[in-house]
């Protein structure tokens, strides 16, 4: 794969797996509790049980499934939270951002417009790693502009207990996610400090929302949209 102007490796069997697990488990083909096989999963996508181990210690790591002693793996029921967590969400992240636009420099303008240029052309490439860290560099950019660095601390370690940025793992949903980024990038830019805060909440409650309706959150009309 590209991404400008740099080549990241192919992805290997086990980036595969957690792209494809990630998506089966938003779009609901394993429901919030069901236990996750290992033989199941190696025979469904035709590979060794060495990489489905390594693939589910990383969705582990991002809150998607849980491990139990002698119960094995399953499908967490992180919408069951998600109430909680985007309220949180969107009165730290609005704070930073009212502040980030009454303090926005040139260069900090450019670094957010960079991270959707980037977000655009990893959805592009189908680089759903660089979309990930794109999607990211945005958010920090656009807060760490606040100068508020206790907040931006709080921010980060609220994202590390949700698997906030899962439903980027769906292609659907990243022309959507692109063009909410870009808008609130363009009234940041402007000094619109009302506006980006507006955009930026409607986008968290977008997101939320969806999280909220349930594991299996995208159904089938909106996958033909």
């Amino acid at each position: 794969m590209i991404s400008r102007g740099r080549v990241t490796p192919y992805p290997g069997k086990r980036d595969v797996l957690v792209e494809a697990l990630t998506q089966a488990i938003l779009r609901g083909e394993y429901g919030a509790g069901e236990r996750l096989r290992q033989d199941e999963i190696a025979e469904r996508f035709g590979v060794s049980p060495t990489p489905v181990r390594e693939a589910l210690r990383i969705l582990e790591a991002q809150g998607l499934v849980r491990h139990e002693a002698h119960r094995g793996v399953s499908v967490a029921d992180f919408a069951g939270t998600a109430h909680e967590f985007y309220r949180l969400r969107e009165v730290l992240e609005c704070l930073a951002a009212e502040l980030a636009v009454q303090n926005m420099e040139p260069a900090s303008a450019a670094r957010i417009a960079g991270a959707v240029a980037d977000m655009e052309e990893a959805a592009v490439a189908g680089d759903s790693d660089a979309l990930m860290d794109a999607h990211r560099r945005f958010h920090l950019g656009l807060y760490q502009a606040s100068g508020f660095t206790t907040l931006v601390d709080l921010i980060q370690m609220v994202w590390s207990r949700f698997p906030w940025d899962a439903l980027l793992s769906l292609p659907e949903q990243r022309r959507v996610s692109i063009d909410d980024h870009r808008a609130i990038a363009e009234l940041a830019e402007r000094g619109d400090v009302a506006g980006t805060v507006s955009r930026l909440r409607d986008h968290l409650t977008a997101v939320g929302q969806r999280l909220r309706d349930g594991v299996g959150i995208i159904k089938e009309e909106d996958a033909d949209d």
